[in-house]
């Protein structure tokens, strides 16, 4: 996922007049390829907010033009199943406006379980973009016995190779920080909370990471995992809210900011 283009510029021009600056902001999506491009501007200005990877249900959000991307969002839920693990897959994906908001709605099935969610993106603040996410899921698997990572409906997944290259510098449950490991579990056991987020910033790797930042409508154990990697493309560190059950639904705020 490290891999995804480092753009932020222009994206549909939509017939509007360049030289207008009386034109309002709005939304322009573009779908290239796998990846649907969300920006939000006007006249021929529509710098790049978010991406969604249709290919692997990943999102990502950045809080501006000054912002790179890092932290990935992953829209469907993750899990441990008859000793498998299952990440990512597959989704369609189509949007439309409602208001100011912009509304992205999504659906896929990982293993056995058929899931449709949605995004709601309201228009982007200095330095900061916000949604709501919901989730919807349908089908059973049967979970294997692995307390704080059998089912996972929230995960954000990013990298952090060593204390010099990083996208996330920092993890956070609520008001409480946590170092990054060399490797191994970021929190064991876990912490319980509602908000958990991957704090960014400026590394050797990359300047203005963005922070992504997740807040649950109720409080769930949260924990992570860091893969020993030398490769600053790999996605190695992976923070999460875990149940030990299938959840058919749930809901939460996504903020990308400085």
């Amino acid at each position: 996922m490290s891999a995804l283009r480092l753009a932020a510029a222009a994206t549909l021009c939509g017939g509007q007049n360049c030289s207008d600056a009386s034109v309002a902001n709005t939304w322009s999506v573009a779908r290239r390829g796998r990846i649907v491009e969300v920006g939000y501007g006007s006249g021929c200005d529509f710098p790049q907010y978010a991406a969604v990877h249709a290919d692997s249900s990943f999102l990502r959000l950045n809080y501006g033009r000054r912002s790179r991307w890092g932290t990935s969002i992953v829209l469907l839920p993750s899990f441990w199943a008859s000793g498998s693990y299952y990440q990512g897959s597959p989704i369609t994906v189509d949007w439309q406006k409602e208001g100011l908001d912009l509304v992205i709605m999504f659906g896929g099935s990982i293993s056995a379980l058929q899931v449709q969610g949605q995004v709601r993106l309201t228009p982007p603040a200095s330095n900061s973009i916000c949604g709501g996410v919901t989730v919807r899921v349908a089908g059973n698997v049967n979970l294997d016995r692995r307390p704080g990572e059998a089912f996972k409906p929230i995960s954000l997944s990013s990298m952090h190779v060593s204390a010099d290259d990083w996208d996330a510098r920092l993890a956070q449950v609520d008001s409480q920080s946590f170092p990054i490991p060399d490797q191994g579990w970021i929190l064991q056991p876990p912490v319980v909370g509602r908000l958990f987020a991957l704090r960014g910033g400026s590394s050797n790797w990359k300047s203005n990471a963005p922070t992504l930042e997740i807040v649950l409508e109720e409080a769930r154990e949260i924990t992570g995992w860091k893969a020993e990697s030398c490769d600053p493309n790999d996605d190695n560190l992976g923070f999460w809210a875990a149940a030990d059950q299938v959840i058919r639904l749930w809901q939460y705020t996504v903020t990308a900011r400085q």
